[in-house]
């Protein structure tokens, strides 16, 4: 399953819609994106005052979770023990905010891997 995004334009993206997939996710919330459209750069950072499709990101995280499809999932959002059911069922209901809250979680409860520190 592709988890290729629809990046909104916006100084990060050069003030161009790009589609993208999270190569890496770090622990000041910095994201890198691999492009997917062909243009240039092949890869750029998105900060966390930037406008990421959190909501379109958990939708298809979600789905990869469900069918146990893996191939195209960050690693820092593949699970290393299952996520309950009740998590996966729930979160598409809450609000973006509390939905990183619940990602926070899984990851401090040892669902995730730890995130690294940016390469800079």
């Amino acid at each position: 399953m592709q988890l290729i995004l629809n990046i909104p334009a916006q100084n990060a993206t050069e003030n161009k819609p790009r589609k993208a997939a999270v190569l890496a996710c770090y622990k000041d919330g910095s994201l890198l994106l691999d492009a997917r459209d062909n243009l240039k750069p092949a890869s750029f950072t998105m900060r966390p005052s930037d406008n990421f499709p959190w909501t379109e990101f958990i939708e298809k995280l979600l789905a990869a979770w469900q069918l146990c499809d893996y191939s195209d999932v960050p690693e820092a959002f593949k699970p290393i023990k299952q996520i309950p059911p009740f998590v996966i069922e729930g979160l598409p209901s809450e609000p973006v905010p509390q939905q990183l809250k619940v990602l926070a979680t899984l990851r401090s409860q040892g669902y995730f891997a730890p995130l690294t520190n940016t390469g800079k």
